[in-house]
């Protein structure tokens, strides 16, 4: 096996944009990019795949539909996804969802290239553990979780990850995420002035997502720090902006808030330039945690909550720092700290972008999934 030559299917079944979604096509990109030419798998019509094919430009394998419960299309799937592992050119297959860990395993057992498996892990909760889940953990060749607190999840219930598993974070091109010494033009937008601090939440408007504890954090600090301001940024999903504009009335703040749907108009990138702190407030989910990442790629200090992967990638005191997630009166010290001290701000910033670059960036997810690949290929090589 020529190492240099590998090309990979990455299978990603899901149903909307999301976490998981992005780590799957992310790595797509990032792998396509330095030159190892991988397939994004799935619903031709799915969200993921639907952005690989018009932002990404990837090449795809999207005559599958993975996610259906109608028997004839299983059928044509697993038929189709069988015949194109059997292509001499594809070395490995990579399922992100349970459903493509599935049906991967399926094709392959139909196969006559028993070509490596691995299933990345992206999971907020434990496997089920079923007698054939387990058959099918144990056939797999690796592992990737793209947290430790999902490993730990997962070894709680079946100890047989510690030996063929490695913890992959998700990334992002930083080179698209850089700090902008320029003034905002969304600042300019809002009409804040660059002596005022901005902290902001992007985020989905989610309860998961604890925009409340933002609030009260915010109310708390807006007394100490008079030019303190604060944005919420995000889509509607199970929360309504109206609802967190009355809550901050109801805490007299709003004055102070600056609350923005997410649209088209304004990118992340710009959402989060006009930032002098990032936060990431959530009770839940962020075992991926995608704006987190790009808050320190940009040169924010983050302050975030001690779910899952938060306190793994921000190293408290040194980038940013971690509170509990439910400890809305320690969120609002720990800002009101960066507040105060400019210097702590600009070095936790800096900080932050080093973070980033070393452990979150596309080259270092290239590197250290490649590790991983060609350990499997040359085991499998030795195997022959």
């Amino acid at each position: 096996m020529d190492l240099n030559r590998i090309q990979t299917l990455q299978l990603v079944s899901v149903r909307w944009w999301n976490a998981s979604a992005y780590y799957a096509i992310s790595l797509c990109d990032a792998l396509t990019q330095s030159g190892f030419r991988s397939y994004a798998g799935g619903r031709g019509d799915s969200p993921p795949l639907v952005k690989a094919r018009r932002r990404y430009d990837l090449p795809l394998f999207d005559i599958i539909n993975l996610e259906s419960l109608n028997p004839v299309t299983m059928v044509q799937s697993l038929a189709r996804l069988t015949r194109f592992i059997q292509n001499p050119t594809i070395s490995l297959v990579n399922a992100h969802r349970p459903e493509d860990h599935i049906f991967a395993y399926l094709a392959r057992q139909r196969s006559k290239r028993q070509i490596p498996l691995i299933r990345t892990i992206s999971d907020v909760r434990p496997p089920k553990d079923q007698r054939f889940n387990r058959l099918l953990h144990e056939k797999t060749d690796f592992f990737i979780f793209t947290s430790k607190s999902s490993f730990d999840r997962y070894q709680s219930v079946w100890p047989i990850f510690q030996d063929n598993s490695a913890i992959i974070y998700g990334a992002l091109n930083t080179d698209q995420f850089q700090a902008d010494p320029q003034s905002s033009r969304l600042r300019q937008h809002l009409e804040i002035p660059e002596s005022d601090i901005l902290i902001g939440i992007v985020a989905r408007l989610d309860p998961v997502k604890n925009h409340d504890m933002f609030l009260k954090a915010a109310a708390i600090l807006a007394a100490k720090v008079p030019n303190a301001r604060f944005l919420i940024a995000g889509e509607s999903c199970n929360i309504q902006m109206d609802t967190l504009r009355e809550q901050a009335l109801g805490l007299g703040i709003e004055e102070r808030c600056h609350f923005m749907e997410r649209t088209p108009e304004w990118s992340a990138r710009e959402l989060i330039a006009a930032l002098d702190i990032g936060v990431v407030t959530s009770r839940g989910s962020e075992v991926i945690c995608r704006v987190a990442a790009e808050y320190m790629a940009m040169g924010k200090p983050v302050v975030v909550t001690d779910v899952n992967v938060l306190p793994e990638m921000v190293d408290d005191g040194i980038n940013g720092f971690v509170v509990g997630n439910s400890d809305h009166q320690t969120l609002a010290r720990r800002l009101e700290l960066l507040c105060f001290n400019p210097e702590v701000r600009l070095h936790m910033g800096r900080e932050a972008r080093r973070y980033a670059e070393e452990r979150f960036s596309y080259s270092t997810l290239v590197e250290k999934t490649l590790e991983v690949y060609a350990m499997l290929l040359r085991r499998g090589e030795t195997l022959l």
